[in-house]
């Protein structure tokens, strides 16, 4: 199975065996863990450490990109008690606001947390999802056009190149209601015509990144411990690390050991399977609904980060189109819920299907995100250094012309955006249809996505004069980016 994207995966990362570690046979330990199971897995915590021990140590950044279908309801994003009204850019303190039910998961996180609201969508066409142009700002057409047309370079793309990594960009999806959907073409590349493949299963996902260990796909489904291919590894490990640097392998530990985690009925059934093959029918151990997949993927995301596999990731739920159920949480359409049809099976709106969703995937973003708190690293932990940008790949609602695109920034690079602040460009607040719903609409004159993609290379440190701008917008300063309400 190929890695995970398209780019060429770095398979000599060098460990630094010239530094010395207090209690480590270093010529012996490094040179037979280099032969090991566990080579390729280790190669980044060995870095760290020996960086570390050396005192030249820098925590690379991250940033994790979440994108999600059916539109960013405003109700679901601005704070409780604030209008969208104003003629005025506003900056707020988030402190003594309340975050809506579609983002209070993010409570705990609020001083590294963003609300960003009145963004234009400019050439972008964000209606039933913005297919390749969610994520570069560029128009890649209309209809099914923009998921197969690919124009231009996009943001993750862009910061994977700055950051790097073993993984430069892991990719991972969900296809509602498609779980046999292997692989996805949707929303990355790395320029025009190079699209970028995305992980919809996750057991070839868990294959693509620990492989290099010995894991096959069946290990992810029967949740074989990934910690056996690198037993003997670990053991000569630990008995040469005292210390800051044992605790800093626990942690790592821990991180590898959470795919591991999973449900011991899941396994059984599998087991089953293989003796009873009169039972041809019998469930599948791999996720099957929107939930389970959605578990997996931000899972394995978590390992793949917390392991050093990889420093830049993109997960996509809807796949930056409107297709398939819900499935787990609904089987109505998600076309059909994004218009608020009923589900009669469940007596409820569709718009609540989607909010319910979207919460879900606010959870799960939430529960990656304590994790990197939880993960060491310098004089802090891995979220310090970590940003996540959370958004839907339709703007603000399914049908939209992407005069509000709402999005949520979690974490600060270390400093370098400002957080714990909800920002609102000028706009106007109107009446959603009959939904008794509020919807922002925001002058031409306000800055695009595009703005903010930018601002997000100067974070990483690979400012441009502008991103994926055409035309006289190339000399439009609003347009161009960096946003000074966000950027230190």
């Amino acid at each position: 199975m190929p890695p995970a994207n398209d780019y060429p995966m770095k398979t000599n990362t060098p460990i630094r065996a010239s530094v010395g570690f207090p209690a480590i046979r270093r010529r012996h330990f490094l040179k037979g863990l280099s032969l090991g199971a566990g080579s390729v897995v280790f190669a980044p915590l060995l870095d760290t450490l020996a960086a570390q021990a050396n005192g030249s140590y820098t925590a690379p950044k991250r940033v994790i990109f979440v994108l999600f279908d059916n539109g960013f309801h405003e109700d679901t994003c601005v704070p409780t008690g604030i209008s969208m009204e104003g003629a005025n850019t506003r900056e707020l303190p988030l402190g003594p606001l309340a975050l809506p039910t579609g983002i209070d998961p993010f409570t705990p996180f609020k001083d590294r947390l963003a609300v960003v609201l009145g963004l234009r969508a400019g050439s972008v066409s964000p209606d039933h999802g913005s297919g390749f142009g969610a994520l570069s700002g560029l128009n890649c057409g209309s209809g099914d056009e923009k998921h197969r047309n690919v124009v231009g370079e996009s943001i993750d793309a862009a910061v994977a190149r700055q950051l790097g990594g073993i993984f430069p960009l892991l990719n991972l999806g969900i296809d509602h209601g498609h779980p046999e959907t292997k692989t996805f073409r949707c929303s990355s590349a790395w320029g025009a015509g190079r699209p970028i493949a995305t992980q919809c299963r996750p057991e070839l996902a868990f294959e693509s990144l620990f492989g290099s260990i010995g894991a096959k796909q069946n290990d992810f489904a029967v949740r074989k411990n990934l910690l056996d291919f690198v037993a003997g590894d670990i053991r000569e490990l630990r008995t040469q690390l005292t210390g800051p640097e044992r605790s800093q392998l626990e942690y790592h530990l821990d991180a590898m050991a959470s795919l591991s985690k999973r449900d011991a009925q899941m396994a059984a059934l599998y087991e089953k399977g293989l003796l009873a093959k009169a039972a041809p029918k019998l469930p599948s151990p791999y996720p099957q609904n929107v939930p389970d997949t959605l578990s997996a993927q931000f899972d394995i995301a978590a390992s793949a980060l917390m392991t050093g596999l990889t420093n830049v990731v993109t997960i996509t739920s809807g796949l930056c189109s409107i297709r398939g159920a819900y499935t787990g949480f609904s089987n109505l359409g998600t076309h059909a819920a994004g218009h608020n049809n009923k589900d009669v099976q469940l007596d409820m709106m569709g718009l609540d299907i989607v909010n319910k969703v979207q919460r879900f995937t606010a959870e799960r973003t939430a529960g990656l995100l304590k994790k990197l708190q939880g993960m060491p690293e310098g004089a802090g932990t891995m979220l310090d250094n970590t940003l996540l940008v959370y958004t839907s790949d339709s703007a603000n609602r399914q049908h939209t012309h992407g005069e509000n695109w709402p999005f949520v920034l979690l974490g600060n690079l270390g400093g370098r955006l400002r957080t714990n602040r909800l920002v609102t460009y000028p706009m106007r607040e109107n009446n959603y249809e009959n939904t008794g719903r509020k919807l922002g609409t925001a002058p031409a004159t306000n800055p695009t996505i595009n703005a903010l993609y930018n601002t997000i290379l100067h974070a990483v440190g690979a400012p441009r004069p502008h991103f994926n701008l055409i035309g006289a917008n190339k000399e439009d300063p609003i347009q161009r980016g960096p946003l000074r309400e966000l950027l230190t």
